[in-house]
């Protein structure tokens, strides 16, 4: 019994290696398939959706990877798991992973049986002992669990690192993953369904003979370059290809089937996937032969009814009656137009067959004809039509004369001339003005109805009650006559005439146009006046700024106007902590006029924080005056001061010294303030260089596209290429240019471009208007949008040819001001030389004073650099003069003898000192005089030549046409 006892003990531990040896085959083969399965299934299913889903390439990569999971499984499960393995075996195995059994377990198994113990007559004792002894040493090695232990955890790692990379893939779930598991896993029933297919639109249909038919494609899951139908006319005819044209808006490719006589099979193949085969039957039914358009247009446009023959796709205004008529192919008894598929409007039948109707242009849709036979059947007779609503431009209003802030005295006549423009007609002309932030007065310039209207008004200043300092807010406004959707107002931006001290105009002219004295520096004015013109154009164009674009742009005029008061304190405190206003009278009136200039300013940054832009208006002009009084009465100050020169004693001079101290402080800020507006009109410059060049490519594709629609009407289509659907597409690059420029225009105050977009909306409306007569051979259309893109394109070049003048003189008037400010320290340094008190803080100024100009000397010699370099390709002659000047700055050392020279003042004779400004004003008038030859030299563009060119060349093909019209037809023939 203990001899059977222990030998079925080992065989239990016999039995228990068996099973951890099988766990861990299962294990590793588990493993294997996973991830060899894992593999298979992304081969079939990468290579599946690269063959678009065949039919062939279905059935291959199925048998493929079932094939191989079943390989896979034979292989590394059923195959070892169906292998028999005897007691022995399992035992060596044991043995072969723990010497230390020293082949006891493998004894005792062979020995343990106990008729094979007595066959070969050994002693059941010695038999029991070597059981019991084999035991004890498994039990040392805790009966052989540590022999699988190893490779079981590096199986079971394997099974769970492929289970967790099975289960990455099915949460990442690429797009080609989805599409083929159902046919990789046909149980689920959706495996018929190709997810690449091309849906076609109509399919299969039946149409009236000489119809033609609107052929739709969408693609499912999948995008190709080129979409192509493939085309059989009758049973015996050739197949033939034809492209198909992309929709951006839809994402649908169309064709159109013209003259279907006999029945028609189609497919649409595009990268390797085909849709099913259609059918299009041709049956004797009724269908458009023939339909004429009449366009009445509203009786604000005064246009004469228009008609067109080989009518179609409608481009009209809102309000345009459309009057329709149809001839069928064959008699029908009546019929409608169906807009939208949606409202219905009735067909009257005339005796002659002919069918005709009104539609009304109100929104952009589609219509198509309905025929209805005799017998009471309703016919389809004809595609679906576009109805295109043209918009009606605001009109063009601007200022010819002046059209920029002015400088009056009170005294003089000034004369505003306005120029407005509309398609349709200009109803009436406005001029709006304002003295001194008063209540708004208007003037009638024009009412009638005009295309083009120039209008103007002289104020005579005398008669109005002005004090320098005082000024004239005004702005134009145009409106049209459109009595469909309303009346549409066009406004300028507001334009300032200040009033200058009268006395300042003959100071001037004797100065060569430089101001006497330092001059009083008005860039607080000025940045008065931009806010105010900020403000009001808030006011106008409030309708063209979404909700957050509005509050954020106002916030932005609050903080402006905040750090402008800001900025006005700072200069009070100065001047009170110079005690320069009990010195000087005229800085008392300074000092009075800059603190109510404080005071309006606060109230104008309050309205704008709580969005209140038009109440905003009166405080902000209140401020403006304040601040012209005061740089009006410093303006007299200087010219007495430059007048009572040498007159004066110690307190004069002493009050010199402290106007300089204030003059100084201004200076600082006005170069504060015009640094940020020259990186402001660059970045101007940059975006008007961009759209110059997109205009010059939609100009090109304009071009293209009529030579394209010519080259159809030469021979007989048989399909369409989408004339009508690129040339929508180039009306609406055309209108994103407009609304860019218009944007350009209003918030950068640069109502000249404007023009452009005008042209570029008119082009717009002349391609809806060629894509609405596509059908019809006439490339007028075309023509027209072209001719109005190259009308823009001039405008463009000009306003950037404009642009290079300006910046040129931008820099000629920096030059001009180093030229005036070196002459002041030569001054300075005689006056140093001269001695007398505050010699110190007069030292100190004029180092300030030579910093700011060694600053601005070398901001002058980027600007000259970044001239020559922009206007290298169409002003060479320009850019040379400009190059050297800056090389010039370069050569001379004219920012390092600036700064040089503080030394020089300090530590050598004051006639070295002298002689040393002198050779500083030599090199500045040097570099003034090279600019100012750069500005000379400033001509016509490459382009604007090109376009002059052009102009005359069709100037002369006209002539030459209405030439040939006058002779008579066979005169006409042998003179082509």
């Amino acid at each position: 019994m203990r001899s059977r006892t222990g030998h079925d003990e080992l065989m239990r531990v016999i039995r228990s290696v068996r099973r951890r040896w099988r766990l861990r085959v299962t294990l590793r083969g588990a493993a294997i398939i996973l991830a060899a399965g894992l593999l298979v299934f992304l081969i079939s299913a990468y290579g599946m959706d690269r063959l678009r889903f065949s039919p062939t390439a279905v059935l291959a990569f199925r048998v493929f990877a079932y094939v191989t999971l079943v390989g896979l499984t034979i292989r590394f499960l059923v195959v070892p798991l169906a292998r028999r393995v005897s007691d022995e075996r399992v035992a060596l195995y044991l043995e072969e992973h723990e010497p230390s059994l020293e082949a006891r377990v493998l004894s005792a198994v062979d020995l343990g049986r106990l008729d094979k113990a007595a066959s070969e007559g050994f002693s059941p004792a010695l038999v029991n002992r070597l059981v019991e002894n084999a035991l004890e040493n498994c039990a040392a090695v805790d009966y052989g669990r540590k022999v699988e232990a190893r490779s079981l955890a590096r199986s079971s790692g394997l099974l769970a690192g492929a289970t967790l990379a099975a289960v990455a893939v099915l949460l990442l779930s690429p797009s080609f993953l989805r599409h083929s598991a159902p046919f990789l896993f046909p149980f689920s029933g959706a495996a018929i369904d190709n997810p690449y297919r091309i849906e076609v639109m109509p399919g299969d249909t039946r149409v009236a003979i000489g119809a033609e038919l609107r052929i739709v494609a969408l693609l499912h899951n999948f995008d190709a370059d080129e979409v192509e139908i493939a085309v059989q006319r009758g049973r015996q005819g050739e197949w033939e290809r034809f492209p198909m044209v992309l929709d951006e808006e839809t994402g649908e490719h169309l064709v159109f089937l013209f003259d279907l006589e006999e029945q028609t099979e189609y497919f649409v193949e595009a990268s390797g996937v085909r849709s099913q085969l259609f059918r299009i039957e041709v049956h004797e039914l009724p269908y458009v032969q023939q339909l004429v358009l009449e366009y009445h247009f509203p009786a604000y446009t005064g246009l004469s009814p228009r008609r067109q023959e080989d009518g179609g796709d409608i481009a009209a205004l809102r309000g345009t009656e459309v009057l329709v008529f149809v001839i069928p192919t064959v008699p029908v008894a009546g019929g409608a137009i169906v807009i939208d598929e949606q409202d219905s409007l009735p067909l009257t039948r005339a005796e002659n067959g002919t069918l005709t109707g009104a539609l009304q242009v109100v929104s952009d849709g589609l219509y198509r004809i309905v025929f209805e036979s005799f017998d009471g059947d309703r016919v389809i007779g004809s595609p679906d039509y576009l109805i295109d609503v043209l918009s009606d431009q605001p009109p063009y209003v601007a200022f010819s004369k002046p059209g920029r802030d002015v400088k009056v005295t009170n005294i003089e006549e000034v004369f505003i001339e306005v120029e407005a423009e509309d398609d349709y007609g200009v109803r009436q002309l406005q001029l709006v003005y304002s003295v001194n932030g008063g209540p708004e007065q208007t003037l009638e310039l024009y009412s009638g109805r005009r295309k083009e209207v120039s209008a103007g008004h002289t104020f005579y200043l005398e008669e109005i009650e002005l004090e320098p300092g005082d000024f004239i807010s005004y702005y134009a406004r145009a409106s049209d006559d459109n009595r469909v959707s309303g009346r549409q107002v066009a406004t300028t931006d507001i334009y300032f005439m200040e009033v200058r001290p009268f006395d300042r105009t003959y100071r001037q002219a004797e100065q060569s146009g430089a101001p006497g004295g330092g001059g009083f520096d008005s860039s607080l004015s000025q940045r008065q006046r931009d806010v105010i013109a900020a403000t009001f154009k808030m006011v106008r164009d409030r309708e063209k700024y979404s909700r957050d674009e509005y509050e954020e742009n106002l916030a932005t005029l609050a903080l402006a106007q905040g750090r402008l008061r800001e900025q006005v304190e700072r200069l009070i405190t100065r001047i009170q902590a110079r005690g320069i206003a009990q010195m000087d009278s005229s800085f008392r009136t300074i000092a009075e006029a800059l603190p109510l200039a404080v005071e309006s300013m606060q109230e104008a940054e309050k309205l704008l924080g709580e969005r209140n832009p038009d109440e905003a208006l009166p405080p902000e002009q209140r401020a403006l005056q304040q601040l012209q009084r005061a740089e009006a009465t410093f303006r007299e100050s200087q010219i007495s001061r430059g007048t009572t020169s040498g007159s004066g004693g110690g307190g004069q001079a002493e009050a010199d010294e402290l106007a300089d101290l204030f003059e100084l402080e201004l200076d600082k800020q006005r170069n504060q303030y015009e640094s940020v507006q020259r990186e402001r009109q660059r970045r101007v410059d940059d975006e008007i260089d961009e759209t110059l060049q997109k205009l010059q490519e939609l100009a090109r594709r304009q071009q293209q596209e009529n030579e394209r629609r010519r080259a159809r009407a030469s021979r007989s289509q048989n399909q369409s290429g989408g004339g009508s659907g690129s040339q929508r597409q180039l009306a609406e690059e055309a209108e994103e240019l407009a609304r860019r420029l218009e944007r350009l225009a209003r918030e950068e105050s640069l109502p000249e471009l404007n023009q452009t977009a005008r042209e570029l909306r008119e082009a717009a409306e002349e391609m809806r208007r060629a894509a609405a007569n596509s059908r019809n051979s006439s490339g007028a259309g075309g023509n027209a949008a072209l001719e109005r893109l190259r009308e823009a394109r001039r405008l463009l070049d000009e306003n950037r040819s404009a642009g290079l003048q300006r910046d040129v003189e931008d820099a000629l008037r920096r030059a001009n001001r180093l030229a005036e400010e070196q002459r002041d320290v030569t001054r300075d340094v005689e006056r140093l030389a001269e001695g007398g008190g505050a010699q110190r803080e007069r030292l100190q100024r004029l180092m300030e004073r030579k910093e700011e100009m060694a600053t601005e000397v070398a901001d002058l010699e980027g600007q000259l650099d970044r001239l020559a370099r922009d206007s290298r390709r169409e002003q060479r002659d320009a850019s040379r003069k400009l190059q050297e000047a800056a090389n010039g700055i370069r050569d001379d050392k004219l920012e390092d003898k600036i700064r040089y020279s503080r030394g020089v003042v300090r530590q050598r004779s004051p006639e070295y000192a002298r002689n040393f400004e002198e050779q500083i004003a030599r090199d500045i008038e040097e570099l003034r005089e090279k600019i100012e030859e750069a500005r000379s030299a400033i001509g016509e563009t490459k382009e604007q030549r090109l376009a002059r060119a052009l102009d005359q060349t069709r100037d002369l093909v006209r002539s030459l046409e209405s030439l040939e019209e006058r002779t008579q037809p066979g005169e006409g023939e042998q003179r082509g």
